[in-house]
């Protein structure tokens, strides 16, 4: 039926293209058809792994084959897969003691990443199950083994894995762990070590319930210090289950080039890029509005990066007479997963990562405000800046030229790899991922300034003498492992475009979170954070970090040129 489903939309599609004049030159109209079908509640916001993601891949090939450019990888396609956290992990993790069912975080924990079978059966106690011994009375062949952890005044690093693996060899079909003490404050798992059964963490309480029938938790854990409990029956029935902590989603990037016709730089190539994936109905994390299950169509993030590129390639292909540089066309899958369909374009021999020259990303192009385009990674190479300023000689955009070359988008996978990037952005707002990011607020006709300057620069880059040279711009990345760790949210979308280092401003103020009840504004630049002086988004969330839930906070910012400091309740 998806099938079916696929080939009605792309049929449909194409007769409905077919009315509209295709011209080499970038369009206003081709740019508003390519994004109505992108950006249509038909594609469900091209959620990854879904049909509504393999037609949208599959429609921009189709493109990529229309302009005459040579398909890479199979057909076009660069497939890969990735794990997502599984949002009916909690929903299908169950455990019942004698009938009673148990909560989930409150009364256990599941500890396993693979998911098990469910289990139906007797549980037995095997005291602290740190040897053979202690089953030398008992059988747990396809039952539960009850293992004591004693906690004592230790703090465990890691979950001792000894015991599970001797109840696994005795035929235990499932491992429950008790305590006196709640294990989830001291004990890390290391899901690599543990066998694919159903094993839960039972709390203090949860624990206390399951042993009732052969003694108090602080006896038992006094009996077992001395050796003096012996493995036994509890006579109770539990039913377990742990479903998959991730699922395993198939997706893929959509690749094409212009071969360059300069047999001495056609071995060179620049990569323009836009990642086609978003957050389909908002079910799968990353939305604003995470209680509201509705198409997140992503007119702006990223459907106006990816019609910009095919009308770049459109108009590339038919002058690629004068191409020196082969040109590379990537629509990423999984950006907003964690820029993975670039990491593994990058990390991939699709084409060698060592002659790629630059790399242009195209993501969210379609809110051209005020003729303001910013334009990242103007400091990852010496020619950026003169070249970007040349480019806009006739001053149609207000230039934001930022130096940095990381940032939470698939340029930073090029950056890391020390290559010239250019991220070109028309700038946050407040529909971003939420389902209002629709195709009615675009703005085309700035969607087509933009493309045709962003094929200006694509030109320059694959005609020029000398490929550009690249520099560090900056160590700094938003999207780092060793980020500080946030506990409090303020309630704002801060601007992360690095244009200036004089404050942090506020594009953004979500209603009833702390900063709006406090009367922080849109508009406002936040200098300060408890006397720490605030300059950029680093500064920002290095102030958050040292926030706690529950506290108060002064916010210092300039709101029409006068400061004024703020309380926030977190």
């Amino acid at each position: 039926m998806q099938r079916i489903f696929l080939v009605v939309l792309l049929f449909v599609s194409s007769t409905l293209f077919a009315q509209i004049k295709r011209s080499a030159n970038i369009t206003s109209n081709e740019l508003l058809y390519h994004v109505s079908f992108l950006a249509s509640d038909s594609l469900k916001g091209r959620q990854p792994g879904t049909v509504q993601d393999k037609i949208a891949a599959k429609y921009i090939r189709d493109e990529f084959r229309e302009y005459g450019l040579t398909l890479l990888g199979k057909k076009g396609y660069q497939f890969f897969s990735f794990k997502n956290f599984n949002p009916e992990f909690e929903k299908k993790t169950s455990l019942t003691i004698n009938g009673e069912r148990l909560e989930f975080s409150r009364d256990f924990s599941a500890p396993t990443v693979n998911g098990s079978d469910s289990l139906c059966a007797e549980a037995i106690f095997v005291g602290k199950g740190d040897s053979v011994a202690c089953y030398e009375n008992i059988k747990v062949r396809r039952k539960w083994a009850v293992i004591y952890y004693p906690l004592g005044d230790s703090k465990y690093v890691y979950l001792n894995t000894k015991p599970i693996e001797i109840a696994k060899n005795q035929g235990a079909a499932g491992i429950i762990i008790v305590s006196n003490d709640t294990l989830s404050k001291y004990i890390d798992v290391d899901f690599r070590s543990l066998p694919k059964l159903p094993i839960f963490i039972l709390s203090p309480e949860a624990s206390a319930k399951l042993i009732a029938p052969i003694g108090q938790p602080s006896a038992i854990a006094q009996q077992i210090a001395e050796n003096r409990i012996l493995s036994q029956p509890l006579g109770i029935n539990v039913c377990g289950k742990v479903a998959k902590l991730y699922n395993s989603i198939e997706t893929q990037n959509v690749v094409a080039m212009l071969r360059g016709t300069d047999p001495k730089y056609a071995n060179e190539y620049i990569v323009i890029g836009a990642h086609y994936d978003h957050l389909g109905m908002g079910e799968m994390g990353g939305s604003r509005n995470p209680g509201q299950l509705a198409v997140h169509n992503g007119a702006d993030d990223n459907a106006s990066g990816v019609v910009a590129m095919l009308e770049i390639a459109q108009k590339l292909a038919s002058e690629q007479n004068k191409i020196k540089r082969s040109i590379v066309f990537v629509a990423f899958g999984a950006e907003e997963k964690g820029l993975i369909g670039s990491q593994r374009f990058v990390d991939s021999a699709l084409i060698p990562v060592e002659n790629i020259k630059a790399m242009i990303n195209l993501d969210m192009v379609g809110r051209l405000r005020n003729r303001e385009l910013e334009v990242h990674g103007s400091k990852t190479s010496l020619e950026a800046d003169s070249i970007l300023n040349a480019l806009n000689s006739d001053s149609l955009f207000n230039l934001k030229l930022v130096p940095d070359g990381f940032g939470p988008s698939d340029h930073a996978s090029f950056y890391s790899k020390n290559i010239p990037v250019f991220f070109i952005h028309t700038g946050l707002h407040e529909d971003y991922h939420t389902p209002n990011d629709d195709i009615a607020l675009l703005n085309i006709d700035g969607m087509q300034n933009v493309s045709d300057y962003t094929y200006r620069l694509a030109r320059e880059l694959a005609t020029m003498q000398k490929p550009l040279t690249f520099t560090k711009s900056s160590t700094r990345s938003i999207s780092s492992s060793r980020s500080p760790k946030i506990k409090v949210k303020l309630g704002i979308m801060p601007d992360v475009s690095g244009a200036s280092d004089e404050g942090l401003k506020v594009i953004g103020v979500t209603e009833g979170k702390p900063a709006e009840i406090a009367g922080i504004k849109v508009g406002d630049l936040i200098i300060a954070i408890n006397q720490k002086s605030i300059k950029n988004i680093y500064d920002y969330t290095e102030a958050l970090s040292t926030l706690e839930p529950g506290t108060k906070a002064t916010v210092r910012v300039v709101r029409d040129k006068v400061e004024m400091e703020l309380t926030v309740e977190l």
